[in-house]
């Protein structure tokens, strides 16, 4: 709790701290936007332009079936530093994976299938050009089913649903693509500081792809 509450606050200092820049404003083409305002001067209150949507996708199939999708929705607070929030999800089927008996006692084999649904909190900042820092707050909750043999109750093969929710806190950062003046192809790498043990991410680098408005 120690490490989520830290990252959350570094998380608002950066952006306070980021929304003073008094840069020139540029469009995710990285050329200046020139709109009959001086460069550099900040519209005050709520301005629709800055806001960012658009998230990523992924797929696979074979043995391992994992397909995943994750709407973010967010605000350019300065023309460096953005935050929102975001929803993730991922199916997951491994076939062949829980060997168990039948009531003949002959083994067969059962599918391992998953549902993990991920809300977060990110921030991000743009270091140089198209190159940009991520810190995002996940917090992942895994349910599936569970099969197995207990001879004690029956002859059958049982099944049990488990669920269980692991936080990630995930550091990193990542390129822009620019393909116009407000929609960017983006791609990054994210590690868990957390390494919590049941993170879908423990021991691995995230690696991320996606398209995003306004960024």
């Amino acid at each position: 709790m120690k490490q989520i509450v830290i990252a959350l606050m570094l998380c608002l200092g950066v952006g306070t701290a980021y929304a003073q820049d008094d840069v020139p404003v540029y469009s995710s083409t990285g050329k200046p936007v020139r709109d009959g305002k001086v460069a550099g001067r900040k519209q005050k209150g709520f301005d629709a332009s800055r806001l960012i949507f658009g998230g990523g996708f992924g797929f696979g199939f074979g043995n391992v079936t994992n397909i995943n999708i994750a709407p973010a929705v967010g605000y350019r607070i300065s023309d460096r530093f953005s935050a929102g929030i975001g929803m993730g999800y991922q199916y997951v089927r491994v076939k062949n994976y829980y060997p168990v008996f039948d009531a003949s006692y002959n083994t067969v084999y059962r599918p391992f299938t998953a549902n993990v649904y991920s809300p977060s909190l990110w921030t991000r900042y743009i270091l140089w050009n198209n190159v940009f820092a991520h810190i995002e707050y996940e917090h992942n909750f895994m349910s599936f089913k569970e099969y197995y043999n207990n001879y004690t109750v029956s002859n059958d093969i049982l099944t049990r649903n488990v669920n269980y929710s692991a936080p990630s806190i995930l550091v990193g950062g990542g390129i822009r693509q620019p393909i116009s003046d407000r929609v960017s192809i983006i791609f990054q790498g994210l590690y868990d500081i957390l390494q919590d043990k049941n993170s879908p991410y423990r021991g691995t680098i995230a690696f991320r792809f996606g398209i995003l408005a306004g960024f």
